[in-house]
């Protein structure tokens, strides 16, 4: 599964903790918080929307210098994850602020940030940012986030069993592990 498909899901869900008081039940949350640029109607109700903006690898990867019992080789790789949360509608400032106060103050919150790997980095000020529908503006407001990830990918690796060596002075014939019986 690719980093954007893992990270998806995590930062949806962290948002849903945060405003569990607007979007108590699981249908309310699923058709209040939603992901941008889905091609679905904009809900009639306030909504926030999630939008990835950037995953970024931070340095090189860490790979393990063991193989485990199944020869399977483990690296990990850190990125910092760029999120835009998006409020609309007639309670778009207090979802906002209410976001703005738990996104890295509420031990629940975080909790749930590290149960999806994700490790609060900063917070950009929260921005106004009213939006023109036909007629009339509706109250809007943004906030990126950026968030650490650590993704562990596993490599299945070639393993060396044995290994002969000759003395080609002497002749001799050396293994690793000793005592390998050489045809």
């Amino acid at each position: 599964m690719s980093i954007y498909s893992l990270v998806r899901p995590a930062v949806r869900k962290v948002a849903v903790k945060c405003l569990e008081e607007f979007f108590p039940t699981p249908a309310q949350q699923d058709s209040g918080v939603i992901f941008s640029h889905s091609n679905g109607t904009e809900p009639n109700k306030p909504y926030v929307t999630v939008n990835i903006l950037n995953v970024e690898q931070q340095g090189h990867g860490s790979a393990s210098s063991l193989t485990n019992t199944d020869e399977e080789l483990s690296v990990n790789v850190s990125y910092e994850v760029m999120v835009q949360y998006s409020f609309f509608g007639s309670t778009a400032g207090d979802m906002a602020m209410h976001f703005n106060q738990r996104i890295n103050n509420s031990p629940v919150v975080l909790e749930e940030a590290a149960r999806n790997k994700l490790g609060f980095m900063r917070k950009s000020q929260l921005r106004r940012s009213p939006q023109k529908r036909d007629t009339q503006w509706i109250d809007s407001y943004n906030m990126d986030v950026t968030y650490s990830y650590i993704a562990n990918t596993q490599q299945i690796v070639d393993v060396i069993e044995v290994a002969i060596m000759e003395d080609v002075l002497t002749g001799d014939v050396f293994t690793v592990p000793p005592g390998i019986v050489l045809p």
